[in-house]
């Protein structure tokens, strides 16, 4: 990579580059990061499998994890070294329950429960080495913002990835601006003296799937899957910056911003948790209806069948922003910042023929 630039892939996924070497101090210790991990289930079975199922607990334990950590010049060289140090633990449960409700020769219904639920916790950012107390991240931009430090969660040891660390709003002033809360139980409008809280968690509680498989009489079969995510917040700064009501005589604005209005607000958006929102949402995943013909007395044609398939069906939720499925990887996530493409609702007509 010529001078050791940046890498910004178009799919948006954060990419580790190393960054000009006049700033980084070689390590001839750095290593692979190590990973400890327990896993323990149970398979089960009864009346003749007709109701199975399984439940799993994992807990995955990486060290020595790579960062950057800042070094003081002199007696260094250059002012970073990538170098291992720091814990992160990953704990949660798995369980599946699959039943044959009906397994009549003219009706059968099999139904297909899933559970999960994850928690990713900091257990250190510091070694004897290299000492590192927390890390800002998620950062925040957009046209009118104002705040000073547009960092909003923190990884912190004893915290869970992806919390949010914010201002927390109070209300508004009679005039119509934001008011924060102080570290002294109080209120101010300058939110660069308010307190920041743990105020959220882009980590989902939990997450269900539920699908079912029908078949009516020897030709008809039908299915379909329902997800719900429950319990994780979202960053809309889409709505932070797109709703400002000041923006309202010349600028493109999305709907809310007249609502902000109505409400009184008359103040430029700053980071707070007045945008934090519950991303909770039950999606349809996907649908199907099918038919199979009787090629019995066909010589050339073995099977056939013919089917309509749906994806994306509907969401419901609570969320104001496009999509409240956003991404759950990496250490930074649980913002949508107007780069959140819906995705797409599709209807498919097929035939499957074997000959």
């Amino acid at each position: 990579i010529p001078g050791g630039t940046a890498i910004n892939p178009e799919n948006g996924e954060t990419v580790i580059s190393f960054e000009n070497a006049n700033d980084v101090n070689p390590n001839p210790d750095l290593k692979w990061e190590e990973n400890a991990e327990l896993n323990i289930g149970i398979d089960f079975g009864l009346w003749r499998d007709r109701i199975s199922g399984s439940l799993e607990y994992y807990n995955k334990t990486t060290r020595d994890l790579i960062y950057r950590y800042e070094l003081p010049v002199p007696p260094n060289r250059n002012r970073f070294i990538y170098a291992n140090a720091g814990e992160i633990k990953n704990q949660g449960i798995e369980a599946t329950i699959q039943a044959f409700v009906l397994n009549d020769k003219d009706l059968s219904w099999k139904s297909v429960l899933t559970f999960a639920r994850n928690k990713q916790e900091t257990v250190s950012l510091s070694n004897d080495l290299y000492d590192l107390d927390e890390i800002r991240t998620l950062f925040v931009s957009g046209r009118g913002l104002v705040g000073g430090e547009n960092w909003t969660q923190l990884i912190r040891p004893g915290f869970e990835i992806g919390t949010f660390y914010m201002p927390e709003y109070a209300g508004l002033s009679e005039d119509g601006e934001f008011l924060f809360f102080t570290a002294s139980g109080g209120v101010t409008r300058d939110v660069t003296l308010a307190e920041r809280r743990v105020v959220g968690n882009a980590q989902p509680d939990f997450i269900i799937g539920w699908s079912n498989y029908f078949t009516f009489g020897r030709n008809w079969d039908a299915s379909f899957a329902l997800r719900a995510v429950v319990g994780h917040d979202i960053l809309n700064v889409t709505r932070m910056v797109f709703s400002n009501p000041s923006d309202l005589p010349t600028l493109n604005t999305l709907g809310e911003a007249i609502d902000e209005f109505d409400r009184g607000l008359d103040d430029n958006p700053t980071i707070s948790d007045y945008y934090l929102e519950d991303g909770t949402f039950l999606k349809m995943d996907n649908a199907a209806i099918g038919y199979t013909l009787n090629t019995k007395e066909s010589k050339n044609i073995k099977s056939m069948r013919f089917y309509i398939m749906a994806n994306n069906l509907f969401v419901l939720t609570g969320y104001e922003g496009i999509d409240p499925e956003v991404s759950f990887g990496g250490l930074e996530f649980g913002r949508d910042q107007y780069d959140v493409y819906p995705k797409t609702r599709s209807i498919t007509v097929g035939v499957n023929a074997v000959f």
